[in-house]
């Protein structure tokens, strides 16, 4: 199932239904009689048909050796009736076996043999007739079970899923007799049962049914048999449907290989559990790698011969909509019509998967803004899944959704809302109340009302969605992946833009609409950088008590079963008290861990607007910027929705109602930033004033009524804000904003909470100096210098591996950290050898980390291949500290990543001060901040971070440093003391420039230097 607001667009085809075409049964036969043996050469295309007569009453064992060829065997009585079937061997090799016993009436019994789907080369085989012997009870027994085993596969290829669910049932307790001890004849059945529920959507008994049936199959033949790989395929595919994405496919990965080995990949079953893999990835947004499995796979059903049958038809309806959500509608129009059509021969015109592919003709069809065409094939989808399913299962919620959008479209609003809640209504009940589905269902009925006109009630159903998505949000952020977690975060950007939108163009006036856009920017801003560093981790490592780290593990663990279960939906009963018990649990755990750990209690506090305006100051505003994409609930499609980016601003003081701007569009924006920010970083521009100027009218002018009685800014800039000082913004009377305001950063007023949490004593300040970053056994003449000015303290760009880099000797360093350590004489000063990245790793939480060396950031030169973790813009920023030059560095031995940044222990540390060029720099997301070593020592424990955005000399760096040090030798604030030093640099005539005092910024907490 692929686009929620589609409902099911992807299918995934089930094993019975993959063998559509059925080779004629020719006139001519060959006799069989016991103790034949006939070796045969079989092409594809062709079948072999033998007839074979026993006495009444007896049994005879037929035995098919496949040699180098995978065969199927079918067995029918005098009358043509199915009798038996057989592909259980998978594969070139091993044997069919059939142990037939009837009645006379039955025979004579025919046996034809043809090759297996997917098989494309002709191959040999031997047959073999063994007996007879007298039928017993249970060979009777078992012989009508396999009977009905055969003609409920049967009658699934055509569709008959009640039908065939009777024939299995019925089969099921013939199966349990005496001398079956390894169950494979119960194993068999049991696996059909759970094929044939997931195709009637009964997920539930369809993942106990498959849990039974792989404990038999790998009793019997161990876990790597093709049938315990396929259901557990199937597993990955209900998981799937669960929305545990990332568990599916790590499953449906592992099973891939297991079904290449043991049946080929040309077999339905590898390219039904490739269909798996590839709605996965689609899922996730990887169309590119879920349209190449696709392609793959149609090439391989044709090559193989496999055309007419479901699992082509299963193909096609999946590329087809991923064309279609890549906007080529023109390709996938036809795909969809042709997957209908092949789904219509073969299953007839009510089965569930012609339901589905109805569902897309109509989606094709409303793109096409051709409505009437559109209600008429949601009409029949709807028809068929209340025919097969009843008017309660969940699974109507798509078709209800759909057609909810068409009345939407053609202005009846009150039907498409009757529609949405009785979606609402299905979701809620199967998947419940914090499902991705019930999201889905509330987002959709606010929007309806906000395209109406309804303030009041658009408000009240968006901020029941935001909610849902920051319980969802909680849940992914403490115990998914890496990759899940980025992607869902990422994912909330749309909600997050209609939620803004709703606010500021639509109810601009309104307190609640504009109390709900400041939450969800605090609750969400910097949520993804959070998510790249194991927070509870690092919370554990800084615990002492064995008991307390063992109660971190428990509610980690209980975390994970409520997000897997929660974030599934679709409860039994027993699950439904078993979550109850776990939440009971988890709350236990939790309040016994925020008596004990200040650290553990200020990441769980909830984020309130409430309590962010507590912690922000009486002569303090919180600036809270965004880039959000307008939103028009109007419109009919989310395609045609969502305009061009804008910035938004948020004013929040500690008391009154927050106050929202739109600042325009980005690109305007932006085009001022990058002016202004050129300017200020050059010397040599004389007009940086006029720029500077030029952005304080566009962003800060619009909000200056609000900052009425305000002496502190707290800045928290989104997008090209993030790399600009404001501090060196002109107001309307000429006066720099540094002389006007005090300002600190935070990558969001979130940040202001985890200042509040008190920190345990301090170690002595350490500063790191001058390190000996040593020399490459290469000449200096072949290098390629990273850094070339030997006093410009600066960045990289140009490599594009680490171990390319080069850095030059900063001796100006060394005099700074000196200069400072005659101002702190208790701290360590590390300098040359030991200025190293082991001596960092092993601090525990040091006053001050000073560290004054080469700061990098390297671009993300990777294509659509490049492994994920070569992605992750915190290991392409760090610091070079001793060795940094050596081989090896490039592994790490002299290089700080951010990421490692991150898991430095610098929980009670007051201030980290970079005294490096570009630290404050990296890769800026938007909703995110700087990917870099910005955020990374803030998520490490620093409460304030000192930094820079641009390169510097030495010679200023120092002087701003130790005139900065100085200040807070004497008492001035971590934020106060460095507006002082850039100040008085100000004051001097020949520094007045932007470029020499502005490029260091301080965030996080601007008080004073606690006593340790």
């Amino acid at each position: 199932m692929r686009g929620l607001l589609i409902a099911s667009a992807a299918i995934a085809a089930v094993p019975a239904l993959l063998y559509a075409r059925l080779p004629q049964q020719p006139a001519d036969a060959t006799v069989l009689v016991p103790g034949s043996i006939l070796d045969r050469r079989l092409a594809r295309g062709e079948e072999h048909r033998y007839q074979l007569d026993v006495p009444a009453g007896s049994v005879v064992t037929i035995v098919v050796e496949q040699r180098s060829l995978d065969v199927r065997v079918l067995v029918r009585d005098a009358a043509g009736a199915l009798v038996d079937e057989g592909e259980d061997a998978h594969g070139a090799s091993g044997e069919e076996r059939f142990d037939l016993a009837a009645s006379a009436a039955a025979w004579p019994l025919t046996m034809t043999i043809h090759p297996a789907a997917g098989s494309a080369a002709a191959g040999e085989y031997r047959v073999r007739v063994d007996g007879p012997r007298r039928a017993a009870d249970a060979d009777l027994r078992l012989q009508q079970a396999r009977t009905l085993r055969a003609r409920g596969l049967q009658l699934e290829r055509t569709g008959r899923i009640a039908g065939a669910r009777q024939a299995f049932e019925e089969a099921l307790p013939l199966t349990r007799v005496e001398g079956t001890a390894d169950g494979l004849p119960t194993a068999l059945v049991l696996f059909e049962l759970a094929g044939n529920a997931l195709q009637r959507l009964d997920n539930v008994n369809s993942r106990a049914l498959y849990a039974k049936a792989i404990a038999l199959f790998d009793q019997a033949w161990g876990p790597a048999n093709a049938f315990s790989a396929m259901a557990r395929s199937r597993v990955a595919l209900l998981d799937e449907r669960a929305g545990q994405r990332q568990k599916a496919e790590t499953d449906i990965r592992a099973v891939l290989p297991l079904l290449e080995r043991s049946v080929g990949p040309d077999h339905p079953w590898y390219l039904q559990s490739l269909a798996t893999l590839a709605n996965l990835r689609a899922n996730a947004g990887d169309l590119q790698q879920a349209e190449e499995i696709e392609r793959r796979a149609l090439a391989t059903i044709a090559r193989t011969g496999q055309n007419g049958t479901m699992i082509e038809a299963t193909f096609l309806n999946n590329l087809a909509d991923v064309l279609r959500i890549r906007g080529d509608y023109a390709g996938a129009t036809p795909m969809f019509a042709r997957s209908l059509a092949l789904g219509e021969s073969i299953l007839g015109t009510d089965s569930l998967f012609v339901a589905t592919a109805l569902q897309n003709v109509g989606i094709m069809a409303r793109e096409r803004k051709d409505y009437p065409a559109a209600l008429a094939a949601y009409t029949r989808a709807l028809a068929i899944r209340e025919q097969l399913l009843g008017t309660d299962h969940p699974s109507l919620a798509g078709v209800l959704t759909n057609f909810a959008n068409i009345y939407r479209a053609t202005g009846d609003d009150t039907q498409a809302l009757n529609l949405q809640f009785r979606a609402l209504r299905l979701w809620e009940a199967d998947f419940g109340e914090y499902a991705r589905e019930t999201l889905t269902s509330v987002g959709n009925i606010a929007r309806t009302y906000a395209g109406m006109g309804d303030v009041d009630l658009a408000l009240l159903y968006q901020r029941r969605a935001d909610t849902i998505l920051e319980a969802q949000m909680n849940l992914y952020v403490a115990t998914g992946s890496e990759r899940q977690k980025l992607a869902f975060a990422r994912g909330a950007a749309e909600r997050t833009d209609r939620t803004i939108s709703l606010h500021l163009h639509q109810a601009p006036d309104n307190e609640d609409a504009a109390s709900l856009a400041a939450l969800v920017l605090l609750q969400r801003k910097g949520r993804v950088q959070d998510a790249m560093t194991d927070v509870f981790g690092a919370v554990r490592q800084r615990v002492t008590a064995d008991g307390d780290r063992a109660l971190l593990d428990q509610f980690k663990d209980v975390t994970s079963q409520i997000a897997r279960m929660t974030l599934a939906g679709s409860f039994t009963p027993d699950e439904r008290k078993t979550l109850v018990n776990l939440e009971s649990r988890r709350e236990q755990i939790e309040a016994s861990l925020s008596e004990r750990s200040a650290e553990f209690r200020a990441e769980i506090k909830p984020v309130t607007l409430e309590a962010v305006q507590a912690a922000i100051p009486a002569d303090a505003a919180l600036v809270e910027f965004a880039v959000f994409r307008p939103f028009d609930p109007g419109a009919e499609r989310n395609e045609e929705a969502y305009g061009p980016p804008h910035y938004a601003v948020y004013v929040i003081g500690r008391h009154g109602m927050p106050r929202g701007v739109d600042l325009g569009a980005v690109e305007d924006v932006d085009r001022l930033i990058i002016r202004m920010r050129d300017a200020v970083r050059d010397p040599s521009v004389s007009d940086a004033r006029a720029r500077a100027r030029a952005v304080d009218e566009r962003v800060m002018q619009p909000i200056r009524s609000s900052l009425t009685g305000v002496t502190r800014l707290l800045i928290s800039p989104d997008g090209a804000f993030n790399l600009v000082p404001f501090e060196a913004m002109v107001d309307e009377h000429g006066r720099f904003l540094i002389e006007r305001y005090a300002t600190t950063y935070l990558t969001s007023g979130r940040d202001l909470l985890r200042m509040e949490t008190p920190r345990a004593p301090a170690g002595r300040p350490v500063i790191v100096a001058d390190p000996l970053f040593g020399e490459p056994a290469t000449t200096l003449a072949r290098r390629t210098p990273s850094v070339p000015a030997r006093d410009v303290r600066r960045s990289v760009t140009v490599a594009p591996e680490m171990s390319g880099l080069y850095f030059a000797p900063l001796a100006g360093s060394a005099m700074e950290g000196r200069a400072i350590q005659s101002l702190f004489p208790e701290a360590s000063l590390l300098t040359g050898r030991r200025a190293s990245k082991a001596a960092l790793e092993r601090l525990a939480a040091p006053s001050i980390l000073h560290i004054a060396s080469h700061g990098f950031f390297l671009a993300d030169e990777g294509g659509p291949g490049t492994p994920i973790a070569a992605q992750n813009p915190l290991l392409r920023s760090g610091l070079a500290l001793a060795g940094a030059n050596l081989p090896g560095a490039g592994h790490g031995d002299g290089i700080l990543t951010a990421l490692e940044a991150a898991a430095l222990d610098l929980w009670g540390t007051h201030l980290v001060t970079l005294s490096a060029c570009d630290t404050g720099v990296g890769e800026i997301r938007n909703g995110e901040g700087v990917y870099g070593l910005r955020r990374a020592f803030m998520l490490a424990g620093a409460e304030t971070l000192v930094m820079s955005l641009w390169p510097v000399t030495d010679s200023v760096a120092r002087d701003t440093m130790v005139a900065y040090y100085a200040r807070l030798r004497s008492g001035a604030g971590r934020g106060d003391g460095l507006r002082q030093a850039k100040l008085s640099m100000l004051k001097r005539p020949a520094q007045r420039h932007p470029y020499y005092w502005a490029g260091f910024i301080q965030s996080g907490d601007w008080t004073r230097l606690r006593a340790r």
